[in-house]
């Protein structure tokens, strides 16, 4: 009742822990659609690269699956990063994940 008179906003448990929920809901909406709008600069086969980037396979991996040099791979990698403006893999990896290109769990999706 203090806070109430003081002018302070006061919030059942119940409806706290639902504003929280969806600040979170909103806020995972918002880096998906960030990440989604950055992979749009990128060719088919970068964001082939990149999913399997953000599965965790390395360049010498990623070069077998799709059949081709380490150095290409390589060579795909740095346009990625170039075109993402990110400074490494890892931060790749996390536009890959957040894009949906890559789940944590089984791998690759499909983009």
């Amino acid at each position: 009742m203090r806070a109430a008179a003081s002018g302070d906003v006061v919030l059942s448990p119940g409806v706290t822990a639902h504003v929280v929920r969806r600040m979170r809901q909103d806020c995972r909406a918002d880096r998906t659609r960030v990440a989604v709008e950055r992979i749009v600069a990128l060719t088919g086969r970068e964001r082939e690269v990149l999913a399997m980037l953000g599965a965790g396979l390395t360049n010498a991996e990623i070069a077998r699956r799709i059949g081709v040099e380490t150095g290409t791979v390589k060579v795909h990698v740095g346009r990625i990063l170039a075109k993402l403006g990110t400074a490494n893999r890892v931060q790749a990896a996390i536009i890959a994940y957040e894009a949906g290109l890559a789940d944590g769990t089984s791998g690759v999706r499909r983009a």
